[in-house]
């Protein structure tokens, strides 16, 4: 069997498919062991099959020891028989059919054991935190309630094991009626149609247990679902209070409208691109070669659509994503200006623009495209305009940087001079 990683589909199906075993088993073995039905049943076969194959299947996956992987069969087999080994395989044995014979109708008891398999629960719950790619709020509702569903399970069927209800009525219609008398008194909303027998003592202190637990529980389960909803959508959340103070801060420096207009337009492009994450705050935190290897995976689209990058071997082009700085314009902005002196050349993702000299548009110029560059290899003024048309998320690359990889890439060096080179011979040609 091949070794299997942690984050791989087939783990993480197997993971679930493990879980949704736990569940059923964690309703079923008590509901027959408080009505009487046999538990040997289909249900019991296939999920002692499932939790033996689950012993076979940890000892061929990654294990994560801390913050190490291993992958060594031999330490894998060590760290997983001193930590999960004994509750996966203890769990998974066939108990009722191994001591019937003994134990005669008390063996049904030992179905209990099953339920050690739930101490497991929280660790598969973690790995799908960690690997699935689900919103954190989705899955806390998901662990709230398979622990709600379990614990009110379990204290209807107590309700129905101490005399509590109808006891002349079937006993799927019992466990209804206690399942809906232990909701609301965790609720705390009981109606007072189904009580306890006053005369029972263990019913009336199984009553206070239920509600002093359901009290604890009703407020946490209150408490993170309130969260949830308030974090569910943090990043919009954010977003709009930070588009608040900007709309404050436009109107006590009585900024024009239609300025106004333009930064409001300018945020909620960056939200609808990027859901309110900079490529600066992403970056910040990580390493340089980290840093390098995701500049080079977003920008690999752009530089590949670059006539001047296409040729070029991934040392230069780390070079270059290292380089760039993300800049983003609006419709109508002038991203440069005929006769002022620049710095910099620009690399167009998306959008288009129009260059104009002397108010004249002579090329449209769409992703892929790039301009600027003259300026940095003459050191002269800019010698037309470019506008955005549209929205237009560019990448800016400095003069400094610019010098630095002309001078260690001469292949570089001649093609962007050769560019330059025909690119001024048609400006002139318009002029």
């Amino acid at each position: 069997m091949p070794l299997l990683s942690l984050g791989s589909r087939w783990k993480i199906s197997w993971d679930v498919l493990i879980i949704i075993a736990i569940f059923a088993s964690s309703l079923v073995i008590p509901y027959r062991l408080v009505s009487g039905e046999k538990q040997a049943g289909l249900l019991y076969w296939l999920v002692t099959f499932l939790f033996i194959v689950d012993v076979a299947v940890n000892f061929h996956t990654e294990v994560k020891d801390g913050l190490v992987i291993l992958t060594d069969r031999r330490e894998i087999a060590r760290y997983y028989l001193s930590s999960w080994f004994w509750v996966d395989l203890i769990s998974a044995l066939p108990l009722i059919p191994l001591f019937g014979w003994v134990w005669g109708p008390q063996v049904s008891v030992l179905a209990l054991v099953r339920l050690l398999k739930l101490v497991k629960v929280p660790k598969l719950f973690r790995a799908l935190r960690e690997f699935v790619e689900l919103p954190p709020a989705l899955l806390r509702l998901f662990v709230l309630f398979f622990w709600f569903s379990l614990i009110a399970h379990v204290m209807s069927l107590g309700w129905i094991a101490i005399g509590g209800g109808e006891i002349d009525r079937p006993f799927f219609d019992r466990y209804i009626r206690a399942l809906y008398w232990c909701i609301t008194t965790i609720a705390t909303i009981g109606y007072g149609d189904y009580t306890p027998n006053h005369d029972s003592n263990l019913q009336v202190i199984y009553t206070i247990a239920v509600q002093v637990i359901g009290v604890g529980m009703f407020g946490y389960i209150v408490g993170n679902v309130a969260t949830l909803v308030v974090n569910i959508d943090a990043a919009r959340a954010s977003f709009y209070t930070r588009m608040e103070e900007i709309r404050n801060y436009m109107r006590v420096k009585r900024i024009p409208i239609s300025l106004q207009n333009r930064i409001k337009n300018y945020y909620h492009y960056l939200w609808e691109t990027r859901q309110g994450i900079t490529d600066v705050d992403f970056f910040s935190t990580l390493p340089h070669p980290l840093r390098t290897e995701i500049a080079l995976f977003l920008n690999k689209a752009i530089l590949e659509k670059v006539p001047l990058f296409k040729t070029a071997d991934e040392i230069f082009l780390r070079e270059v994503v290292e380089e760039l700085e993300p800049v983003v314009f609006l419709p109508g902005d002038f991203i440069i200006r005929q006769g002022q002196y620049g710095d910099c050349m620009y690399f167009l993702n998306t959008g288009q623009v129009e260059v104009l000299v002397n108010g004249k548009r002579v090329a449209i110029l769409s992703e892929g495209s790039f301009f600027g560059e003259m300026v940095l290899i003459k050191s002269e003024k800019r010698s037309a305009s470019v506008r955005a048309l549209s929205y237009c998320d560019t990448y800016k690359l400095s003069r400094h940087s610019f010098e630095r990889l002309r001078q260690k890439y001469p292949e570089f060096d001649r093609q962007i001079s050769e560019i330059s080179r025909e690119r001024e011979k048609s400006l002139e040609g318009e002029e």
